[in-house]
């Protein structure tokens, strides 16, 4: 019941990195109902933490490697899986489980796409202490960034990583 709540904070076009979502995923808990056995088998069971996952923790940078993973035919719908996107109003809400499957297309412009999300649980279900401790102060282990923009400049920034600065530069 753990939700995720995106928000783009600007109007974004199809090309400036909309957020995607693979039809069907989020019945990947009941996988004989939408054909993702594998899937489910696989890369829904890990845990980035748990599994000390190394990389970027993407299934993978080809979203057509999900069509060999589809198996349609314990399905009624026999069409290969379809990615859903459309253009965003800033303020719109897209709310998706914890196991849709989702990705960002690439920005093919020259502005920064920003967005918000937030993720959402039952008041009355325990905490996962991945995501935040009983304290209410975040887990060792998330206290940086490991992917992505970070916030602050540090000449000793690893390969693949940015800083806003450096994005600014560009």
């Amino acid at each position: 019941q753990f939700l995720t709540c995106w928000i783009p904070l600007d109007n974004l076009t199809l090309d400036m990195s909309v957020l995607a979502v693979l039809e069907g995923s989020h019945r990947m808990d009941r996988p004989d109902e939408s054909g993702y056995t594998k899937l489910q088998n696989t890369y829904a069971n890990m845990d980035v933490d748990r599994d000390k996952l190394q990389g970027t923790g993407w299934f993978t940078q080809d979203p057509m490697e999900f069509y060999q993973l589809n198996d349609v035919s314990k399905t009624e719908d026999t069409s290969a899986p379809v990615w859903k996107t459309t253009a965003f109003s800033a303020g719109d809400i897209l709310i998706f489980t914890m196991r849709t499957i989702h990705m960002s297309s690439i920005n093919l412009t020259n502005r920064l796409r920003l967005s918000c999300d937030t993720r959402w649980q039952p008041a009355n279900e325990p905490v996962d202490p991945r995501f935040i401790q009983q304290d209410k102060k975040m887990p060792l282990g998330h206290a940086e960034t490991k992917f992505g923009l970070y916030a602050k400049s540090d000449d000793n920034i690893e390969d693949g990583k940015t800083t806003m600065e450096h994005w600014r530069e560009k």
